[in-house]
């Protein structure tokens, strides 16, 4: 039952949390501790009010007076930290006090447990084993084992210092997550999401599979702004899914198109997702930079997206929406032009070396202003109040997992594991960077099965990633491979959370739409090996050398979904599915000569399919 006292109080404390924010991103934060000490504090307490300690007995008087001891507990641990972080640093370095080691107990217990409730046992369990294998590292077997540490260092590692829950991810989430999530929200409340799928249909729908294409731009619009392939199915996917099954898509096929859309929104500037803040940050790279070295692999995975779908439905016979049924472009960019206007713009802000924080803060004002002065659904104070709740309460999912990700970089740092385990890779892959790459690739959709895309990525950015530099591969390289390859288990199966969010929402069957949805995303697997043997995809390198690797890369985009999805011109057979194949496999060695002759054997087999069909190419 809803208790309308604790309605407000969640409400206020996520409006101050959006609103603290808000206000940092724009004029700085306050100081270091403040910033990530008050996040952790904000994030807990929502996650421990919004979210019970067991569903089935959520309306238990006593699991209601534990929650709020919980609650008392772990604020405390944090106000604690945040006024003694610096008194610590001072005159306690090394030589924690009782006060320490007790708030410190007490945060990393409340740290797991809001991980628990919010995500589930996976992450909970590993953050466990992280923290307990440093006290037990003596007794572990191979790789595993270290000298061990005293109960008291380990507490302090994770507590005391800028190392474990306070680290790398609270700051992260707090400085640059944060803000985006908040111009994400207004976004959404000023109908920012509406205009990108009205204006996806306006242009795509009439198209041969059109709403197909409309939920691959749609949710490539969506998720460039959202960063999250969950979030951006449930958006994006009760619209798109309906529409594709209407005019003949199965319902497995029309679920894996919008988990892979949405799963690509996670490298797609101008925000990607979460990871992306936290690669820039690792490599210590502008974001300016990293936005700038994903445009082009992003693009390319969307152009093999959009092809297998659109062969695909041409493959059927399947037809777009009747004109009656889409909006006018002109009309819809009328109505909504300031929301393309203000991607253009953070992409500019980004571009001309503003920070992240500030980019999201002055395209979120850009956005207030233009949704005050427009005379349709004129933008409210009540409206502006609802953003920030939103925006506090998005940010709560990816916020839950930030302690407990800070013990896992801990109790992995601290023992020294990254580099056993990079160094286990090496040993496997004998040295070379393909099978590493491929070992990678199989680490990650394992890590992925009970992790956040995130969360994900970070274990690999540690365990990894150091493994590809060690063979001579660029820091800011070995990390973008790692963060691509992070996301695949959105839709590998047998675990693929993107994929199964859809099928709930097409009523399909989940392992159906988890392969489909991987044969879809196919080109996902395949760039990281592009990063770090094709750097010029990245933008690195001379202009001729970038140019003749990009057209060719394009052209295989076409050659290689021919090859998946069995069509062009007309259905293709086993022989010349694998021609393609091949071509594909030609096109991406790089070598102009290669490239031309691959191109001039895909010109004579297209024309002769073309001549054989006596069609024209048709839409």
């Amino acid at each position: 039952m809803s208790n309308p006292s604790k309605d407000k109080i969640i409400k206020i404390i996520a409006i101050v949390f959006a609103l603290f924010y808000f206000y940092s991103a724009g004029f700085g934060i306050i100081s270091t501790e403040s910033n990530r000490g008050l996040f952790l504090l904000f994030v807990n307490s929502l996650c421990l009010l919004l979210y019970p300690a067991n569903k089935k007995k959520a309306d238990s008087k006593v699991l209601a007076i534990i929650d709020l001891l919980v609650l008392i507990l772990g604020s405390a641990s944090i106000i604690y930290w945040i006024n003694q972080y610096s008194k610590y640093c001072q005159f306690r370095s090394g030589m924690p006090n009782q006060w320490d080691l007790l708030f410190g107990v007490i945060l990393v217990i409340v740290s797991l447990e809001v991980t628990r409730r919010v995500t589930g046992n996976v992450l909970m369990v590993l953050g466990f084993v992280f923290v307990v294998q440093l006290y037990l590292g003596p007794y572990l077997p191979g790789i595993f084992a270290h000298k061990g540490f005293t109960i008291s260092r380990i507490i302090e590692f994770n507590f005391s210092t800028m190392e474990g829950i306070f680290g790398t991810i609270a700051s992260v989430f707090a400085t640059y997550v944060m803000p985006f999530l908040i111009f994400g929200a207004f976004l959404n409340k000023t109908g920012g999401g509406e205009f990108f799928i009205d204006l996806a249909r306006a242009l795509a729908g009439r198209i041969s599979g059109g709403p197909a294409l409309i939920a691959v731009g749609g949710s490539c619009l969506f998720g460039s702004i959202s960063g999250s392939p969950v979030a951006n199915v449930v958006a994006t996917g009760s619209f798109t899914i309906p529409m594709m099954k209407r005019v003949g898509f199965k319902p497995e096929f029309a679920a894996a198109v919008e988990a892979a859309a949405s799963t690509g929104g996670q490298f797609m500037p101008p925000v990607m997702g979460a990871g992306a803040f936290i690669l820039a940050t690792v490599t210590e790279t502008p974001y300016s930079k990293i936005v700038i070295m994903a445009i082009v692999p992003a693009l390319l995975y969307y152009i093999s997206l959009i092809s297998m779908v659109y062969f695909n439905a041409r493959k059927n016979g399947l037809q777009g929406l009747k004109k009656e049924e889409l909006p006018k472009a002109s009309e819809v960019f009328r109505k909504g032009w300031y929301f393309s206007f203000a991607v253009v713009i953070a992409i500019v802000l980004i571009m001309s070396g503003y920070s992240p924080a500030l980019t999201a803060f002055w395209t979120t004002i850009f956005l207030i202003v233009c949704a005050l002065v427009r005379k349709e659904n004129r933008f409210t104070m009540n409206d502006f109040i609802e953003a920030l709740n939103e925006a506090a309460r998005s940010s709560l999912v990816v916020g839950a997992t930030a302690g407990t990700l800070g013990l896992v970089m801990g109790g992995i740092t601290l023992s020294g594991l990254g580099v056993k385990f990079s160094a286990m890779i090496l040993a496997l892959s004998h040295g070379n960077l393909i099978l590493n790459i491929i070992l990678i690739s199989l680490v990650a959709t394992i890590i992925g099965m009970g992790l956040p895309t995130t969360a994900s990525y970070i274990v690999l950015s540690i365990l990894a990633a150091p493994s590809l530099i060690h063979l001579g591969v660029a820091p800011v390289q070995a990390h973008l491979a790692c963060f691509w390859l992070s996301m695949a288990s959105n839709i590998t199966p047998p675990v693929c959370v993107a994929a199964f969010a859809g099928a709930s929402l097409a009523d399909a069957e989940p392992m159906k739409t988890g392969f489909a949805a991987f044969r879809l995303g196919m080109y996902l697997y395949i760039m990281p090996f592009v990063f770090v043997y094709l750097p010029q995809l990245l933008l690195i390198g001379a202009i001729g050398d970038i140019l003749e690797i990009l057209i060719a890369h394009l052209i295989a985009t076409f050659t290689f979904s021919a090859a998946m999805q069995g069509w062009l011109f007309r259905k293709l057979n086993v022989i010349e599915r694998l021609v393609f194949a091949a071509i594909t496999a030609m096109l991406f060695v790089p070598s102009i000569m290669v490239d031309l002759i691959a191109v001039g054997i895909l010109i004579v087999i297209a024309a002769s399919l073309y001549r054989k069909t006596h069609t024209s190419i048709t839409v």
